[in-house]
């Protein structure tokens, strides 16, 4: 999908700050999966914007994976079971896997960080 305008709004999500233990390794992780577009701020930090350059966000160094649960936050994409092969070759894990049998169209995994997201089928 070309990116697009971001959409502007009262109470769109619009930055997302994502912990990584080592933020290098994220970039490709999620430039492998996602497609997301990776730039450096004036600070020198490096921020992506997703597949449609409506969210924006960055990553943050942590020293141990952040394990506890939290928010569940889902990425769109145009086939689960694809995008979960992508996401074992390129360092991340499955946690709920995507069953095409179950009418509920989405997949849980963890990045290289130990991250949980999840990941929802669009027209599935």
């Amino acid at each position: 999908m070309a990116n697009q305008e971001p959409i502007f709004g009262h109470g769109k999500i619009c930055y997302v700050e994502i912990p990584a233990l080592d933020i290098a390794q994220a970039i490709t992780f999620y430039q492998k999966v996602f497609g997301w577009e990776i730039r450096s701020d004036e600070q020198g930090n490096a921020n992506f914007d997703d597949g449609t350059g409506g969210v924006s966000g960055m990553w943050f160094k942590v020293d141990e994976p952040v394990t506890t649960s939290g928010m569940r936050v889902s990425i769109m994409v145009d086939d689960a079971q694809k995008t979960l092969d992508v996401i074992v070759v390129v360092g991340g894990t499955v946690v709920e896997p995507f069953d095409a049998d179950s009418g509920v169209p989405i997949a849980r995994f963890a990045d290289p960080s130990g991250n949980v997201w999840t990941i929802y089928q669009h027209g599935g």
